[in-house]
């Protein structure tokens, strides 16, 4: 594991941290950090409160190691919840990138409407030439918007 720098080749919270950093940018966000937390011991006190509360006071454990079984538990999630461009993006920024075969184009967001009541005046698409998240794009969620007027109905 290379980005261990224990002899056993077990995680640190120091290593740990500079893979979540190097991966997300930045500390507490992502569902890597809350897996690690999670299989390196972190237990939420209060696991009854509401979601947006209990993200916010999940951290690494101070003495807390990330084992190779830890590690592959965070990835295997990923992959349980379809992120297979997030595991991409991360391998990448690993400097072990998968075999290239171009920008992946799809269209998870979507606006769903019903034409019987409204109907469109203006779409907003983005689309990316570069994979998601980048430099410019933050999310693998672009944003989509449309402008709506309304139906007359005439009786």
């Amino acid at each position: 594991n290379k980005l261990a720098t224990r002899e056993d080749g077990q995680m640190s919270k120091a290593d740990v941290e500079q893979w979540l950093v190097r991966i997300n940018k930045e500390l507490g966000r992502g569902d890597e950090f809350r897996n690690a937390a999670s299989a390196m011991g972190f237990v939420d006190p209060n696991p009854d409160d509401p979601w947006e509360v209990r993200k916010q006071r999940i951290k690494l454990p101070e003495n807390g190691i990330l084992t190779l079984d830890g590690f592959i538990e965070v990835y295997q999630k990923e992959l349980e919840g379809g992120k297979f461009w997030g595991i991409a993006h991360d391998v990448a920024i690993l400097n072990d990138p998968l075999p290239d075969r171009g920008v992946f184009t799809s269209r998870y967001d979507r606006i769903y409407y019903n034409g019987q009541s409204i109907q469109p005046v203006a779409i907003l698409d983005t689309p990316s030439d570069t994979p998601c998240p980048n430099e410019r794009e933050p999310s693998d969620h672009l944003p989509v918007a449309a402008s709506f007027r309304v139906v007359s109905k005439t009786r």
